[in-house]
């Protein structure tokens, strides 16, 4: 399966010419995806609530991305998967629609779960920042001293793998942590680990609640959704105005872009075990060539478990910024962070969270990989970026 997700893509990469080390803010969707939503426009996709035969052809092309969705995430309700148009909504969905009187998250958040913090305490809500360590662990020992003292209901949001970095949180031992507190919801931010980890809702074990993006996974861009645990949750809804999603969701439905995310679903659990080894044999080949070729290149994640498929690489003496550009010329892409803020001059969040300086954030560059990426890609890539920092270097040396 894994080979024949590669080569269904050869020919949509070959038209950009691109190594894409960008795979965590967004993955060229497969041939198998494009036939998906091509498929749901050619059959007339209707409005899913009509209840004529177009609409019934709608409904079902939903069931069955729910079940596909579902078939990476065990401990869900069997009709808990609601169709949102990204991760962003869906976080922002889970803070309005939550009743919290405190939320706890951690430094190291996406923006749009930062962002949604930010706009509950300007409402009266009392919000708690928890700590990670240099490794980018959210630090447990601060996190129970704040849910024990947390009064009333209380919503802790933290995400399951760190898009920059793809250190992966203690999510299993959060989600003990709160069992026993009564008012308490669990919700984690997912959109980097579907897909790429086992996800289990299951009490005790997971969140109450997550939330996905579909372009992470080779889906189209613009699809996303919240994922409930069996035991259910109470959720108000952000958009209202009709019945869709169970109500917690108003709108019509994007079925052509929910047909791709479900096919997107599909092919991966068909082949997760095989994309997840093999997204890690490239990330450890790609490290290794840099390594080889810059020892003094440092990696900001190494004491930590991390996604198979995210290296945050700092480049001692360059400017991350001016080492994305050199790159770009070359026909490799790659970000410092978050595609949600990295445009921004400004350095990471995520990273002087965990204790690193200005200087030595503005050097850090991610590399992120996805399951169509190839060997033959690492290598060539590793050559670039060792030529481009050698560049930079020199320049920075002789204007010194």
């Amino acid at each position: 399966m894994l080979n024949t997700e590669i080569s269904s893509v050869s020919s949509a990469l070959s038209a950009f010419e691109v190594i894409n080390l960008d795979a965590a803010a967004n993955t060229v969707p497969t041939e198998e995806v494009i036939d998906a939503v091509v498929a749901a426009m050619r059959s007339g996709a209707a409005n899913a609530a009509s209840v004529h035969e177009l609409g019934n052809r709608s409904r079902a092309a939903l069931t069955r991305a729910r079940d596909a969705v579902l078939s990476l995430v065990s401990g869900a309700q069997d009709d808990g998967v609601t169709f949102t148009s990204g991760c962003t909504e869906a976080n922002n969905t889970v803070f309005a629609g939550i009743p919290a009187s405190t939320i706890i998250t951690s430094t190291v958040e996406h923006p749009s779960v930062l962002r949604s913090a930010e706009r509950a305490a300007s409402c009266g809500t009392n919000v708690l920042f928890v700590g990670v360590d240099r490794a980018g662990l959210v630090d447990l020992e601060q996190l129970e001293a704040m849910v024990a003292s947390a009064q009333g209901p209380l919503l802790v949001s933290i995400q399951f793998a760190n898009s920059e970095t793809g250190v992966i949180q203690p999510v299993a031992a959060i989600a003990a942590m709160l069992d026993t507190r009564p008012q308490t919801t669990f919700h984690s931010d997912a959109a980097q680990a579907f897909g790429k980890l086992p996800i289990d809702l299951s009490r005790g074990v997971g969140p109450d609640v997550i939330t996905v993006s579909g372009h992470k996974l080779h889906a189209p861009m613009g699809v996303g959704a919240m994922v409930v645990a069996e035991r259910g949750v109470a959720l108000a809804p952000l958009l209202v105005g009709g019945d869709q999603e169970g109500s917690l969701r108003a709108g019509t439905e994007a079925v052509p872009l929910i047909a791709g995310f479900g096919a997107a679903c599909e092919a991966r659990a068909d082949a997760m075990n095989e994309c997840v080894i093999h997204m890690a044999q490239l990330r450890d080949h790609l490290e290794a060539r840099l390594r080889g070729a810059l020892p003094d290149v440092v990696l900001s994640h190494e004491r930590a478990e991390r996604l198979p498929n995210i290296s945050s690489v700092r480049f001692p003496g360059v400017d991350g910024m001016s080492l994305i550009a050199q790159l770009d010329s070359r026909g490799v892409a790659a970000s410092q962070g978050s595609a949600c803020s990295s445009r921004r001059p400004e350095p990471s969040h995520v990273l002087m969270a965990m204790g690193m300086s200005e200087s030595d954030a503005f050097e850090t560059v991610r590399f992120s990989i996805s399951a169509i990426n190839t060997e033959a890609e690492m290598d060539e890539a590793a050559t670039i970026i060792a030529d481009a920092v050698s560049h930079l270097r020199s320049v920075s040396w002789s204007r010194a």
